[in-house]
């Protein structure tokens, strides 16, 4: 049992936000999953579902792009135009850092979702779609709270985290136990 009382404040803060960014994105797979009741035709075969998986990463990208956006943006109507000036202001910085951080996780994601679509079928690829839609959800909480209080990042982290840990997980399951 993990014992609350033992972390220090900024883990006392940041713990509950991992823990309901869990509980946030377990709801919103089962429920979209359940929602989108049909099967996807015609992604009956698994070139069909690649092709899907690939597109639907378009999505994902965008939050890439924003950053970029944001990023160039800023610079350009700034001392930090010249980025070694360090002159980049505490938002800047905070771009730079999400823009990262968004690059990494969104490298994970998109080999992962790439994998887990040619273990799926044509009822189950939905949760392609799901997950990059939990992704650009995970990804702006990430950013607005990391904007707010860079503790405030920690619920978009895990919604953006979480579900590629368990996407991974599953597919290296499947690549060494069932590979077909």
């Amino acid at each position: 049992m993990i014992n609350l009382l033992s972390f220090n404040q900024q883990q006392q803060i940041v713990f509950p936000r991992g823990i309901s960014a869990f509980i946030f994105s377990l709801t919103f797979v089962l429920i979209g999953y359940y929602v989108i009741g049909l099967p996807l035709a015609p992604f009956n075969t698994a070139e069909s579902r690649l092709i899907f998986a690939l597109r639907c990463q378009i999505f994902p990208l965008l939050m890439l792009f924003a950053g970029i956006v944001a990023v160039g943006n800023g610079r350009f109507s700034s001392a930090a135009i010249n980025p070694l000036a360090n002159a980049e202001s505490e938002a800047m910085r905070i771009h730079l850092r999400y823009l990262s951080n968004t690059l990494e996780q969104f490298v994970l994601f998109f080999v992962g979702s790439l994998i887990l679509s040619t273990f799926l079928d044509a009822y189950s690829i939905k949760l392609i779609l799901i997950l990059a839609t939990l992704f650009v959800f995970g990804r702006i909480a990430f950013w607005i709270g990391y904007l707010k209080d860079p503790l405030d990042r920690a619920f978009g982290q895990g919604v953006t985290l979480y579900p590629t840990i368990a996407v991974l997980i599953y597919d290296a399951y499947r690549v060494l136990f069932f590979n077909s």
